[in-house]
Parts: C-alpha cells; sequence; structure tokens
C-alpha cells in the first residue's frame, strides 16, 4: 500500500468525517484521494484560515476533521490557531508538508523550514514529523493527543515520506 493510501486508511481509522485543504504538491496525492471518498466530506477553500473555521466548527458539531495544507499556509493561519483554538481550547487536527525541510532543495522554501518549528514552539502548540512510513500508524495517537488536550495538533509529512523515501519496515 502506497503512502498516501496509509494516510488515508490511518485517518479513516480516526473517524474523519470531514477535510478541508489547500493544495500543496507535496500533499496534493492525498488530498485528492481523500475527495474521492464519499465517506469524507472535502472542502476545498481559498485560504488556510478557512480550513482552520471550518474544522473547528465541526467541533462544536461532533463531525472528525482534519486540516492539510503546506507549510507557507500554515504560517499564514498561527494567529487563528492561538486566539480562537488555543485560547478557546478547540482541538484541530492538521496535516502539513513539511517544506523547507533540509531535504527540500528550493530555496524560496528554506524560510519556512528555519521559522516553522521555532514559531510553533513559541505558541506551544503540539507538532510532530513524520518521516517513516512505519511509523504511520501514530496518526491516529496524534488525532486522539489533539482532541485529548483541546488544543491545535500540526502532524508534518517530510519529504522523504511523501515523495516515497521514507524507510520502510
Amino acid at each position: 500500500m502506497d503512502i498516501t493510501a496509509q494516510i488515508h486508511d490511518q485517518l479513516t481509522k480516526c473517524g474523519i468525517k470531514l477535510a478541508a485543504s489547500l493544495p500543496d504538491d507535496w500533499i496534493a496525492p492525498l488530498i485528492e484521494r481523500i475527495a474521492a471518498d464519499n465517506q469524507i466530506r472535502h472542502v476545498r477553500v481559498a485560504r488556510e484560515a478557512e480550513a482552520i473555521a471550518i474544522c473547528s466548527g465541526a467541533f462544536f458539531g461532533g463531525v472528525r476533521a482534519v486540516a492539510l495544507m503546506g507549510a507557507t499556509g500554515l504560517l499564514t493561519c498561527t494567529g487563528e490557531l492561538a486566539t480562537l483554538n488555543l485560547r478557546h481550547q478547540i482541538p484541530v487536527f492538521l496535516i502539513v508538508s513539511q517544506r523547507g525541510s533540509i531535504d527540500d532543495h528550493r530555496i524560496y522554501q528554506e524560510v519556512q523550514g528555519r521559522r516553522t518549528i521555532p514559531l510553533l514552539q513559541s505558541y506551544d502548540f503540539l507538532y510532530h514529523v513524520l518521516d517513516r512510513s512505519e511509523d504511520i500508524g501514530t496518526i491516529s495517537d496524534a488525532f486522539e493527543t489533539c482532541r485529548m488536550q483541546k488544543r491545535p495538533f500540526i502532524l508534518f509529512l517530510s519529504r522523504g515520506l511523501v515523495k516515497g523515501e521514507g524507510t520502510k519496515a
């Protein structure tokens, strides 16, 4: 089973019924797979903050949701995550491509690589970098941590993982 299918399978096991996304080329195959799943309502958004708002509203309706975006998009919506989700204890689960990482050889992504994790740490946001295929099963742990602690949780997908270069058990 390919990485996209494995991640989709884990999201299904978590009971995800709604996904809001803004495309990023690294996670585009995952987004398209989710969009094709008639058990998950998929909403394409124009801004990442809209994905945060949709997933936050879903929480109040008892719907399990995920927001999918790139690292640049995550940086644009940290204010919403802090003032809405962190302050009011609204869990929101995000899957984000880890752009700007050491193996992302695009100079225009470099700022995200240096700034994203320190920014998340300054807000005390929960995050985890998923970079090995054998760890995909931890997605459910990340999702439950988000729900139990009632706060944002950012699950980064590394380039090696999404491009099929992550190690395999």
